[in-house]
């Protein structure tokens, strides 16, 4: 991990005055005196304490941050987080007129403590950022973050990178901390004092599959046969379709939930014919963020056709360009416009699925029986509810949550028949309930997520959304094992065309100890979306349940390389390798972890198999200090591998009373073996409906 140095350029320094963090100063050497350091020559700028120390007068350090300029808005708040943290932070306000500032900057690299660099798609291509970069590299002292979830570029890859492009200013967030963990420990300290505490959880946030139902709203009924059709064949199907994000064409960045709602709902309506295979939204915003023709992305994602489009909103008439391609050729088999007022969405939206399904000579269901999945029907109600999807995707906190949960409330409001909408309510009130400040409210939001689900169920009986959250809801919030059962297997039937569905209902099957259907699901799942890290993350998962540790590896791999800093894969990785007697390579592999909470429980285990019982109390004592009850399965895992079975058990206990999430994974979980013969234990697993 890095700090930054800030570079402030005297020409620019009333640009870029805003906030706490930044100051105005009329030369350089006001500057320094400010951060308590010494300027020489010129405008560079030396520690104070000489470049050994890199600290101010006050002994606070220096940071390097290194950024593109296109990305300050998203930089600023880091840059805040570290100064509010104690830490002198220096940036280069525009690197790319830097040219006169080189002695300047190549002093403050030298001398920094720590060099933070933030990447994005414009600082990779930044030859500034990469040789900032190089130089943490070269002298050890380089921290990674990424702001929008791009990957760094080559020769920085085999470093860990703190995911921040959702983070939303949270101070108390898991990227947050670990970014001034990493910038602390390269300055020879421990975390600062007055760091807010981690985020109160009364359950292990699944925002991940939150998101994925998300995706997948509106998928009807294909049947729980129907999924099996599509097991087979590793090249193109012929009833396979991906439908990419459209085009925002208004020139207005507000309108970029209405482009990218319309070709989810699109997705949607195809998926709903069960004679199509239609590819999942995050793995066609994959091929469209690497820029990828109609052709490479129809290869990509092994599909036979592709549909792109673009929306253009003006005043109250939108305008839908959509076009469906040969993925084989690049040809166009079908192009059409319209032309409405923003009020025929929902027309439009039936007739381009119809279009499409009557080209590629599918039959789509009838309007009847769309209205039976209980859809919008008043226009303002179902852009609500597009507004409320598009934020729900990148909330990272209770106050976006919250207006995610308004929003859905307001497509309810002006459409009681609208059950998608309280579905969307209920994946909301979910959302709420894992960072919620009390187990009491936690408790409330769950209640209000379980009647939410059941509204959009009795409204849209055919409606596997609502099927879906209500499952979701009821095993992870609630620990209602045997009372998910039906609501997991219904939803499947309902949503079989649904990556999440799919995956979702792959988990509950591993960790309720059924591998065959969970293999099955898992493996349709990965044909729906083969982009998505978090389906592999899943796959991990459900193999790991059936003991086969080399498949569980390979799948957590796979996650990893398509997104390096996804939580819970290297922990993934980690517990096959335990599970397969090679704790010293585990340890490695939870050293990487980046949620804490994973990375420390396993830490303590590992160390103490590996005799290192000092670091193993170090690591548990961190664990309780930072999550405290929070993460008291954790807890239970780390005592019970220990030997220390009573405290292991009260441990467990605790966590059933507290509602922890993490007890979904007891049945399967073989941090428990030294416990499976206790009464107690099965009496837990009895206590949660485990058969």
């Amino acid at each position: 991990m890095m700090a930054a140095i800030l570079i402030l350029q005297p020409a620019n320094v009333d640009k870029l005055a805003r906030g706490p963090v930044c100051k105005c100063f009329d030369d350089t050497a006001q500057l320094a005196q400010s951060c308590g350091l010494r300027g020489n020559t010129g405008n560079t700028i030396v520690p104070q304490n000489g470049p050994e120390a890199a600290e101010n007068a006050e002994g606070r350090p220096t940071v390097f941050f290194s950024y593109s300029r296109a990305d300050f808005a998203k930089a600023r708040p880091i840059i805040e987080l570290l100064e509010q943290s104690g830490f002198c932070v220096w940036w280069d306000g525009k690197l790319e007129a830097g040219v006169k500032y080189v002695e300047s900057t190549q002093d403050a690299l030298e001398h920094a403590s720590a060099i933070v660099v933030a990447w994005s798609a414009t600082s990779a291509a930044s030859h500034w950022v990469r040789d900032e970069a190089m130089s943490g590299r070269e002298r050890n002292c380089l921290v990674l973050l990424t702001l929008d979830g791009s990957q760094p570029p080559l020769g920085f890859r085999q470093f860990q990178v703190l995911d921040f492009s959702g983070w939303g200013g949270r101070p108390a967030s898991d990227p947050a901390r670990e970014l001034i963990r990493a910038t602390a420990a390269l300055h020879g300290r421990e975390m600062p004092p007055n760091l807010p505490p981690p985020p109160r959880r009364f359950a292990i946030s699944r925002r991940q599959g939150l998101i994925g139902l998300a995706l997948g709203a509106g998928v009807g009924a294909s049947g729980f046969a129907g999924w099996r059709l599509f097991g087979g064949g590793a090249g193109a199907q012929a009833n396979s379709i991906a439908v990419l994000p459209f085009a925002n064409d208004s020139r207005d960045p507000a309108q970029d939930y209405l482009s990218a709602g319309l070709a989810t709902e699109l997705r949607s309506m195809l998926a709903r014919n069960q004679a199509l295979k239609v590819v999942a939204r995050s793995s066609s915003e994959v091929v469209q963020r690497r820029g990828l023709d109609a052709v490479a992305a129809a290869q990509a994602l092994k599909v036979a056709f592709i549909v792109e489009g673009s929306v253009q909103v003006v005043g109250d008439k939108v305008r839908i360009t959509s076009d469906l391609i040969d993925g084989a050729t690049g040809v166009g088999r079908w192009s059409k416009t319209f032309n409405e007022t923003i009020e025929s969405l929902l027309a439009m939206q039936q007739s381009m699925a119809e279009a499409i399904s009557s080209e590629l000579s599918f039959e789509m269901g009838s309007g009847e029986a769309a209205l039976k999945l209980g859809r919008a029907s008043v226009p303002a109600a179902y852009e609500a509810y597009l507004k409320g999807w598009d934020l729900f995707i990148r909330s990272a906190d209770r106050t976006s949550d919250l207006e995610v949960l308004g929003h859905f409330q307001t497509a309810a409001r002006l459409d009681a028949g609208f059950a998608g909408a309280r579905a969307g309510e209920a994946a909301a009130y979910l959302a709420l309930g894992h960072t919620a400040e009390s187990a009491s409210a936690a408790s409330a939001a769950y209640a209000s997520a379980v009647a939410s689900a059941r509204a959009a169920v009795a409204l849209g009986p055919d409606l596997g959304e609502g099927h879906s959250v209500l499952a979701q809801t009821l095993f992870e919030a609630q620990l209602k094992v045997r009372e998910a059962r039906p609501v997991f297997e219904r939803a499947l039937t309902l949503g079989a065309g649904s990556a999440a569905t799919l995956a979702r209902y792959g988990e509950y099957e591993a960790l309720t100890g059924h591998a065959e259907p969970a293999l099955r699901a898992i493996e349709a799942a990965i044909q729906r979306d083969p982009l998505n890290p978090a389906i592999f993350n899943s796959a991990g998962l459900v193999h790991y349940a059936a003991s086969d540790h080399r498949q569980a590896i390979a799948m957590h791999r796979r996650a990893l390389a398509l997104d390096t800093a996804i939580s819970g894969a290297h922990a993934g990785v980690a517990n096959s390798l335990f599970a397969s007697g090679d704790a010293q390579a585990a340890l490695r592999e939870w050293e990487m972890e980046p949620f804490a909470a994973l990375r420390l429980a396993g830490m303590a285990i590992a160390q103490h198999i590996l005799g290192e019982t000092a670091a193993a109390k170090a690591s548990m004592a961190e664990l309780v200090a930072t999550y405290g009850d929070q993460a008291t399965y954790q807890q239970a895992q780390v005592l019970a591998r220990w030997g220390e079975a009573e405290a292991a058990l009260e441990k467990l206990a605790l966590a059933r009373e507290l509602g922890d999430a993490g007890l979904t994974f007891l049945l399967i979980d073989p941090m428990f073996e030294p416990l499976r013969g206790r009464a107690e234990y099965k009496a837990v697993l009895q206590g949660l409906g485990f058969a």
